[in-house]
Formats: structure tokens, sequence, C-alpha cells
């Protein structure tokens, strides 16, 4: 039996102890399929990305300045549902929208502005879903101002290092998986008197303290998805930490793969007399299920990712620049107190978010070309903010409506105080006047 199992390594002397003569051999005696396929990917990847970016140059994106009204009840709960209703934007591709038009998924961008102290809430998207953005927010907003503005971004330096200007920005990105939530705006509500401590109000006060010359630009990309991979990502997470075992489907490769491997194990185990061992695990198996042996704490967890994974989610990026005259700039202004205000819905046991600095954002850090790399980074982060790109950066991560509604949302009228805070006295009232029109 044992020459049935001989492997014949003649061919190893053939090759020798040269490498390159090795990667020949391997090469010539089927490599070379493995060369092709991976050729064969590679210009269907170009030619998808070619018709995409053909496609989005056809696209037409406008900025809409949202004005509330000075007096209002609604909360973060408006938002969410306004959310929600922009999950409508969903459309998946068909084969030839794919491969052929070359189509993507149209985003919405989600900003808060301070243009010399004046803050503005704006809205960036194509034309094609005005409708839908203008009726998520009347929806909620019934005697709210939507107006189409000329782009903010275009009003500052292009490119850096500049001889009047500068510029500071990151990304915000989470610290583990992304199924974990976020601290929401429910926990700001007190349980025992109800009163709601809004936490969009530290934010929109250190952005209504900036001065002339400064700006601030807060950004939140959504993209919205299909939900079928996102609720399976966050049931896989919850199987394993009450410990129910989850087995993954395996595709044609897999099983190419353990076919043989399954033969090899057969005939050891024939060999060393181990065929009749029993199939059963050698773990034992608890009679309790982990479910009823987890802390309080940990059920809380459990409990939090189901109600995220419940909510209709987006794959999103999160950007802050903080941009402006060199006389005048002043970091302390505002990108601590910016990053202190999102730090309130981080927790530890769950999510975090924190910025992103090693490789996206500006770090003052660096060792070596310290202000060169600097300011290539300004330069790409300009540029991923001014075309709200959602693949520059940092990779997309999944979040749900409750957490966008909780870092992006109108403020409640009897919470925030800013007084440069754009609201709507009447429906037709205009927006602020250092807002460039289009």
């Amino acid at each position: 039996m044992n020459q049935l199992f001989q492997i014949n390594w003649s061919f190893v002397g053939r090759i020798g102890d040269n490498p390159f003569q090795a990667m020949l051999f391997f090469f010539i005696n089927g490599g070379w399929l493995v060369f092709a396929l991976f050729m064969l990917w590679a210009v269907v990847k170009l030619f998808q990305a070619s018709k995409q970016n053909a496609f989005n140059t056809k696209k037409e994106f406008i900025v809409l300045a949202i004005d509330i009204p000075r007096m209002h009840e609604q909360g973060p709960r408006a938002i969410e549902n306004m959310f929600a209703y922009l999950g409508g934007a969903h459309a998946p591709n068909t084969w030839t929208e794919n491969w052929i038009l070359g189509r993507t998924q149209d985003s919405i961008s989600m900003e808060l502005i301070s243009i010399d102290g004046n803050v503005q809430y704006l809205i960036r998207t194509t034309r094609s879903l005005r409708n839908l953005v203008e009726a998520a927010v009347y929806s909620q907003y019934t005697d709210a101002e939507i107006v189409e503005v000329e782009d903010y971004v275009q009003k500052v330096p292009q490119h850096f290092p500049d001889e009047e200007w500068d510029l500071w920005g990151m990304e915000m990105v989470p610290v583990t998986n992304d199924v974990y939530p976020l601290k929401t705006y429910p926990y700001f509500e007190d349980k025992i008197s109800m009163e709601f401590k809004d936490p969009m109000s530290a934010m929109l006060e250190s952005f209504s303290r900036l001065g002339p010359g400064e700006q601030a630009w807060y950004q939140i990309v959504i993209v919205p998805i299909g939900q079928k991979e996102y609720k399976k990502k966050g049931e896989a997470v919850i199987k394993k930490l009450i410990g129910r075992e989850t087995q993954a489907k395996k595709n044609i490769l897999d099983h190419a793969i353990d076919l043989p491997l399954k033969g090899a194990g057969m005939i050891v185990d024939g060999l060393m007399g181990s065929g009749d061992v029993s199939p059963l695990k050698k773990k034992e198996l608890s009679t309790q299920p982990k479910i009823m042996s987890l802390t309080q704490g940990e059920k809380d967890i459990v409990g939090a990712i189901e109600n995220k994974i419940s909510k209709l989610a987006f794959l999103c990026k999160i950007r802050f620049i903080y941009v402006g005259e060199k006389a005048v700039m002043s970091k302390p202004h505002i990108v601590q107190p910016f990053i202190g205000a999102i730090k309130q819905f981080n927790t530890n046991h769950m999510q975090s978010l924190k910025p992103e600095t090693k490789r996206v954002g500006v770090n003052g850090a660096l060792w070596w070309f310290k202000q060169s790399r600097n300011n290539e980074r300004k330069n790409r982060l300009l540029r991923a903010y001014r075309g709200r790109s959602t693949w520059a950066g940092t990779p997309l991560f999944h979040m749900c409506t409750e957490e966008l509604a909780s870092l992006w949302h109108f403020p409640h009228s009897l919470q925030v105080k800013a007084p440069q805070l754009k609201k709507t006295d009447a429906k037709r009232s205009e927006p602020p006047a250092n807002l460039p029109f289009a």
C-alpha cells in the first residue's frame, strides 16, 4: 500500500536551489493558469472601475441649506425617522447596470458647518435625490426652509501649503467591530424627569464661538445599502457572545481544498488504526447554555447589538476639517471641543469613535518629512471632503439610524442657545447672508 502513496521528488533535482528556476518550473507546469485568472480578474475590475468613473462624472450634485423652525419640540427621533426615509435611496444594481453601465449607489452627505461663527445645517446630494431629501425633511419639520446654495468648499484655497490659509483635518473611525453600537440619544434622556439633555448643544456652542476667518466643517457621508449582509454580520457576533456555534458556508474553493485533506486524514486514520474513534467532540458540551452564565453587562451588550441590527443601517464615513486664515487660526478653538462632543457617544464596553491620524489625518507627531507629508494629507483630506468621497481614506463602516440621528440632528429649541444658529421665523426666510448661493 505504501507504494501507492509514494511521491516522485525527482523534479527537485531538476530545479536545484535556484529560486527563479523553481518559479519558472511551477509557472510552466500549471502556474500560468493562476496568473491568467488573476490578470483576467484585474482586467474585469479595471473595466468596471472605468465604467463607474464615467457614470459618476454625469451625476449633478447640489447642496441644500436646511433652516429649522425657531420653536419646535422635535427631538432626535424625528431625525431617525428622516434617516429611515432616506434609506429609500437604495437601488440594487442589475447585471447590466453593474457591469455595462457602471451604475453606482448615490450617497448623501449630512453636514454641519461654521463660517465665521455662523452655523448652518446642510445636505449634499444628487439632484435626482432632491425630492427624496426634501420630503424626508418636510415629513418631520413641515415649516423648515430648504434652499439650494453654492458649495462652500470652493471658497477656500484648494491646495496647501498656502501663504494665508492653513488646514487641519481628520476622519473619525470605530475602535471595534461596527456591529457594536455607540451610546445614542435615549441615554441622554432622564428616566424620571424625562428631560432631554441635547448632546448636540456642546458642538453647536463650540461652532458658534469661531471668529472671522475661521471655518469648521463636519461631514457624515451615508451610503444606502441592502440589509441582509449587515444583519448576518451582527447575528454572527451575537451567537459568538452567547456561545452558540456558527458554521460558515463553504464555497467551491473551500470544498476543493477540504476534499484532498479529508482523504489524507482518512488514510492516516486507517494506517494508524484510529478509524473506530468516536466522532464525538473531545471537549465536553455544557448542559447549561452560556447565555445563562453571562453577566448583566454582557447581556446588555447582546441586547444593544440586537437593537442596532434591528434598525436600518448605512455605510458611513465621518470627516472633520478646520480651515482658516493663519493669523487667527488656533486648534484649541474647535478641534478639542469637537472631539469632546463626539466622545459623548463613546463607551468603553461597546463602541467608540476616535480620530484617525496614523494614515489619514494631519499628525503633528510624524518624524520624517513632517511638513511635506502633512501637506499631502491636507490636500487628500480636502479633495475627499470636497468630493464627499466614499472610498478615499479609511474604510466605510456601519451605523444605524439611531446612531446617525444622535451624531447629526437639529437642536432642541429649549436646549441649544447658540446665537449664530440659523432658524426660520417663517417658511420663506433666507439663509445666512455670508453663505454663497448657487
